[in-house]
């Protein structure tokens, strides 16, 4: 599944990376960014598959315009529910995956709300003054982590890691800051997007079996000349003595048919 940009159907619309509103950019700002209302392409059939594609998009957006080839962590907390990570690397992973647990690093504070980095390995930050042990464990000099708002209760972080000191400059933090809400405006499109097709396959489903229900009862109705709530209590009885589901007696007696089952068919 390709990483596109698509458009934004959304009425909140984000503008350009100029540290004010989010889409996209290019280094040296020498191409046009993409039109006002766009979205990452995260569909997918699944939260992490998302959060993968979603690392993928902001690990090479990044990467070009610092000039610097960076790993980057996607890390999603939602409450009653096991965290989600993902990478472009073990490596980039590993150590978001570290800091969330332990609680007390840059990932851990932008999964709070907010912005955190650490510009070079050799100049520690107070608030985490052992983040640089990490860093050169994991094969890093820098790191940045922006914080994604999500959803309501939920909470997400991108963590862009690179191998040199002082990548995260202040413009590429600004940069990185606007992509953040690009990014959590596209992963928040892509999980209403698999929520609402998982409850039309779930419609679907349950009107295919009450179609069956019925044309069991229309066939019941003829055979014993009984109105329609009479053939219901006779497919009832007959459910309750196999211990299945009337949909499952219905698709067997139509089954059974001399012609077999009647099709159904319901347009998407």
């Amino acid at each position: 599944m390709g990483i596109e940009l698509r458009p934004q159907r959304a009425p909140h619309q984000t503008g350009a990376g100029d540290g004010r509103s989010g889409t996209a950019w290019f280094r040296g700002q020498s191409a046009a960014p993409p039109a006002l209302g766009v979205l990452l392409d995260l569909r997918a059939h699944s939260d992490e598959a998302s959060i993968q594609l979603l690392s993928q998009a902001a690990g090479t957006a990044l990467s070009e315009l610092t000039g610097h080839p960076l790993d980057c962590a996607v890390s999603v907390a939602s409450p009653g529910k096991a965290a989600l990570a993902s990478g472009t690397s073990s490596a980039a992973v590993g150590l978001a995956q570290s800091d969330h647990i332990n609680g007390d690093g840059p990932v851990s504070h932008a999964l709070a709300g907010h912005l955190a980095f650490v510009v070079n390995s050799y100049s520690p930050d107070p608030r985490w003054p052992d983040s640089w042990r990490s860093l050169n464990e994991a094969g890093y000099r820098s790191l940045l982590s922006v914080p994604l708002h999500v959803h309501t209760g939920s909470m997400a972080a991108l963590t862009f890691l690179a191998r040199l000191d002082n990548v995260f400059t202040p413009s590429v933090v600004v940069a990185a800051a606007a992509f953040g809400r690009l990014a959590a405006s596209s992963y928040l499109s892509a999980l209403e997007l698999r929520t609402a097709q998982a409850t039309a396959e779930q419609l679907q489903a349950a009107m295919q079996g009450r179609t069956s229900i019925d044309v069991a009862c229309g066939v019941i109705m003829g055979q014993n000349r009984c109105s329609y709530e009479d053939a219901l209590h006779i497919l009832a009885q007959a459910s309750s003595h196999r211990n299945v589901k009337a949909r499952v007696v219905a698709e067997s007696m139509l089954r059974e048919l001399p012609g077999g089952a009647p099709s159904t068919h319901f347009e998407d």
